[in-house]
């Protein structure tokens, strides 16, 4: 698990360095929503927040480092549990329309449980797509990106539902 931290900070450290003069005018991209999360690991489903930086590489290309958290608590409090979800992933556009585009986003990362709960922690691998419409200065997204937790004794399948807005 600290091999996957690592890396994601060595990831933060290159996306927070400066990007060449040309293409600095539209190469960062930042990106809060909401999420709704289903895990079969704890057979249960939850509300979150998610969080993303991207870079792009070229016009149909991005590299994105995000995060998100997830409070399982439709059970009650006595029970709730929450998930942290680290991903980083590449993000490779079509554009369909001048104010829209679909896109497909993969990548790994990893899942990790706490609260009460007794599902295991582990990396993710994930893959899914995605539409953005492109509003006046920002774009509204919403994407469906399902993904596989290994475990140490399971493999079993995370789904995030995500709606939001790309600064």
């Amino acid at each position: 698990m600290r091999r996957v931290f690592g890396l994601f900070i060595g990831v933060a450290l290159l996306l927070s360095l400066p990007a060449p003069t040309h293409a600095q005018s539209d190469s960062s991209r930042f990106g809060l929503g909401l999420q709704l999360l289903g895990s079969t690991a704890g057979d249960n489903v939850g509300p979150g927040v998610h969080f993303r930086a991207s870079t792009a590489l070229n016009p149909d290309v991005s590299l994105a480092l995000g995060s998100g958290l997830t409070g399982f608590i439709f059970r009650g409090r006595d029970d709730s549990a929450f998930a942290l979800d680290p991903q980083l992933s590449a993000i490779v556009s079509f554009s369909t329309a001048s104010t829209q585009s679909t896109y497909v986003i993969g990548g790994v990362g990893a899942y990790v449980p706490f609260g009460d709960t007794s599902t295991e922690s582990g990396p993710t691998f994930n893959v899914g797509v995605g539409r953005a419409w492109l509003l006046q200065e920002s774009s509204l997204f919403f994407e469906f990106k399902p993904g596989v937790l290994i475990g140490a004794e399971t493999t079993t399948l995370v789904v995030p539902l995500r709606i939001g807005v790309i600064l």
